[in-house]
């Protein structure tokens, strides 16, 4: 007796469940961002529901393309670290989620001892490695976004890129995150803000900062190249009603120099973060912070790299508001 192999699922199966055409499963699988939400779910729910495993060997064979998009990752040495760490592990997990439900894979890599950031984009781009590349920290006249956009090659920029070049970014809108944080203290009868920002170059060190001045115009902004510069400003500072740090580290600061001088935090004095990394909620006294929306961000990088792999035209950036979260502190 002959034992017949089990038929293999396919995207017809697929499509007659779903009650859709099989180009709209293909889209689903591979541009989800051309079909609308209910449809993609439907469609994931029958390739779920039917154990449906789509041949990538194939279709990137059929297409071309690698199903692959890549992030390179550029660390430089920093003695001081905001929190960078605990940020680019949940932006990577929340691409390698997103990228996985459209079968594709996310390559991370970093450029050898002394080669730039460009010239590992050279490498994948002559290997075909990947179809896309991830842009991180993008830069006025970002140097990296003008050479991909030479070549020109799929990308797609955490961070806004110039007004003449492609808008294909996704980006913290900074200035609105902290104009929240601004409502809030005023809100609670503060009057009186010092502000302890970053002393850098980052564009988000400085929409941050002008958010939070806009909105609370009789703020005392300061600046600082560390996390001990802070401590020793704010262990003889003259108390304001509130500290309102750019990033969690200079908050964490701030407040255990507070503490040290006997000074209550949350009452005495309030004192607020951004970005609301793992640790903030763990505190003594837990700090009321920005929280960036890592997965979300990532989900909406991941579809702009496939919009731009398709080819298809330019739309605008995407702002993504950081939700404040209120906790002991302020």
């Amino acid at each position: 007796m002959v034992t017949q192999k089990p038929r293999r699922t396919t995207v017809a199966d697929v499509a007659r469940l779903a009650g859709v055409s099989a180009m709209t499963v293909s889209n689903v699988l591979n541009a989800p961002h051309r079909v609308a939400p209910p449809t993609v779910q439907v469609v994931r729910a029958a390739i779920k529901e039917l154990g449906y495993i789509p041949n990538h060997a194939a279709r990137a064979l059929s297409s071309g393309r690698s199903q692959v998009i890549g992030l390179p990752l550029y660390f430089e040495d920093d003695d001081h670290d905001t929190g960078l760490g605990g940020f680019l592990h949940g932006l990577l997990g929340g691409l390698v989620k997103a990228a996985a439900g459209s079968g594709y894979g996310v390559h991370v890599t970093t450029p050898t001892e002394g080669a730039t950031e460009i010239m590992l984009y050279e490498k994948l781009i002559a290997a075909r490695q990947v179809d896309a590349i991830v842009v991180l920290e993008t830069m006025p006249n970002d140097p990296r976004i003008e050479f991909l956009s030479r070549r020109p090659f799929p990308f797609v920029a955490f961070g806004q890129t110039a007004a003449d070049q492609r808008q294909c970014w996704v980006d913290v809108d900074n200035a609105t995150s902290m104009a929240g944080i601004a409502d809030h203290l005023q809100s609670t009868g503060r009057r009186r803000a010092v502000y302890l920002a970053t002393d850098s170059v980052l564009p988000w060190v400085h929409q941050r900062q002008d958010g939070f001045v806009r909105q609370f115009p009789s703020t005392d902004v300061k600046s600082f190249g560390s996390l001990e510069a802070v401590a020793a400003y704010v262990e003889e500072a003259e108390l304001p009603d509130a500290f309102v740090a750019d990033n969690d580290a200079y908050a964490v600061v701030a407040m255990r120099t507070l503490q040290r001088r006997g000074i209550t935090v949350g009452q005495d004095v309030a004192v607020t973060g951004f970005n609301d990394f793992p640790f903030a909620s763990m505190l003594d006294t837990p700090l009321t912070t920005a929280r960036i929306p890592l997965a979300d961000i990532a989900a909406r990088l991941f579809e702009r790299a496939l919009h731009e792999i398709a080819g298809e035209p330019d739309e605008p950036g995407c702002l993504v508001t950081a939700p404040l979260v209120v906790r002991s502190s302020a």
